[in-house]
């Protein structure tokens, strides 16, 4: 057997339940063997981890830019590997790009639909959703253009990481283990209901602050000197438990969502909250919402209507917008809420007669944000609130748009920062609220203001 191999073995033998500073030590040897033996090897892994620019330069985190029309040909190459359904290819291409490239459902969805249009894919209905597979025309196609994906793949394919990284993929996995069995034993010892929820909520933070930290949503909090401090997220959820306690109803969207295999990038209660007082504050009636998800949103919303108010969401996909419905009836709101399907683009032109609206949420595709502001503007009236959620990202939804090369979603969550800080028809104001919410009164405006737009 290989020493490696050995070493390897001789510690996967020592038992779960070490001490907390036995387990540092027992890893710091570890460490201390990998990096004797990356010296050995002269590192031959570690260039690999790196990403490189077409000029040679490192880079490591940078999310990538891709042309409407190189997007195409990798859909195309997603189905290569594979029959998916349209959530599945955006996934594919974040994991094989290490989390660089995940295109947005509002151009996935589309360029999916030109596919099958031309020949080049085959879409099947299945368990509510479309099944894409590639076409015999859709081979020849990607076998005609390899050259453009083989380039976008030598730039962005998965790296390989170093021994010491592997190292630590292998503790992050122990401590996953450790912490289910601790969970699983909290729920056998915990015999009560509320002290189960205050369970789930450490969880959730847990996850969140897990997800923040992937994304570089999260900025850490600094330090004040003479002041203690407690984490910004800790505020908050200090702030939601005070303001804005989540029901049933809400729990069970968030649920349904997960179990329906939805992304749990639903807003946050207090998120939820501010919209509440926001639609009070303007009186609204009507309120318009770009992005359903699972509803969780939309619940917030309806029930900041009178009872013969109106909210109306658009949905991109029917299986969600279904989801929604039921998320909605079991908050008892469907009395007061309508789903429409499709891209979001298409349907807002088709609103213009039922407007204006009092209140428009935005939390969509962000590459197209700069657009339903502007189709925001249009079905709004003098007094009428723009929020748009997502628009801080960290930092990266701030600053100029040539500035934004971090990542797709940051460009367009910054262009839309652009206009709504410089419109004159807008009073707007970007609020640190979880990745950031942009407020907007909508002041006089002017029929040259919203051509121009």
């Amino acid at each position: 057997m290989h020493e490696n191999t050995e070493h390897h073995e001789e510690h996967r033998g020592r038992p779960h339940h070490m001490e907390r500073s036995e387990r540092r030590e027992h890893r710091k040897e570890r460490r201390q063997h990998h990096h004797e033996e990356s010296e050995e090897r002269g590192h031959r892994h570690h260039a690999s981890w790196h990403l490189t620019d077409e000029d040679g330069h490192q880079r490591r985190g940078r999310r990538e830019r891709v042309e409407r029309g190189m997007l195409r040909y990798l859909l195309l190459d997603a189905l290569r590997d594979g029959p998916k359904h349209g959530y599945e290819t955006i996934r594919w291409l974040e994991e094989q790009t290490y989390g660089r490239y995940a295109p947005s459902p509002g151009t996935v969805y589309p360029t999916l639909q030109l596919l099958e249009d031309q020949g080049l894919i085959l879409a099947q209905r299945a368990d509510e959703k479309n099944i894409y597979q590639l076409s015999e025309a859709g081979q020849k196609e990607l076998e005609a253009h390899a050259d453009f994906t083989q380039e976008f793949w030598q730039r962005n394919g998965r790296p390989v990481p170093p021994p010491a990284m592997q190292l630590e993929t292998e503790f992050v996995n122990e401590d996953l283990q450790d912490l289910q069995r601790t969970v699983e034993k909290g729920v056998s010892m915990l015999k009560d209901q509320q002290s189960l929820l205050a369970l789930r909520q450490v969880l959730e933070r847990s996850k969140n602050e897990i997800r923040g930290l992937l994304t570089g949503d999260t900025v850490p909090q600094q330090p004040h000197p003479g002041r203690s401090q407690r984490p910004g997220r800790e505020i908050e959820e200090a702030i939601a438990r005070l303001f804005a306690p989540e029901d049933d109803a809400l729990r069970q969207t968030t649920e349904r969502a997960r179990e329906q295999g939805l992304p749990s990038i639903q807003i946050s209660p207090l998120q939820g909250k501010l919209l509440q007082v926001l639609a009070k504050a303007c009186q609204a009636r009507k309120i318009l919402e770009i992005g359903a998800l699972a509803g969780y949103s939309g619940i917030w919303l309806a029930r900041s209507l009178p009872a013969d108010g109106r909210l109306i969401t658009l949905e991109i996909d029917e299986k969600h917008a279904n989801v929604v419905r039921e998320s909605f009836r079991q908050a008892q709101v469907e009395d007061r809420t309508e789903v429409r399907v499709g891209p979001a683009l298409e349907t807002l032109p088709q609103l213009v007669e039922e407007g204006p609206f009092d209140l428009i949420f935005i939390d969509a595709d962000k590459d197209a944000y700069p657009q339903y502001l502007t189709w925001a503007i249009r079905l709004a009236r003098p007094g009428s609130i723009i929020v748009a959620d997502n628009c801080v990202l960290g930092g990266d939804g701030l600053g100029s748009v040539q500035e934004s090369t971090v990542n797709q979603r940051g460009t367009g969550a910054r262009a839309y920062n652009q206009m709504a800080s410089s419109d004159p028809a807008l009073y707007s104001i970007a609020l640190p609220i979880s990745s950031g919410m942009t407020v907007a009164v909508v002041g006089a405006k002017t029929e040259a203001a919203s051509e121009t737009k």
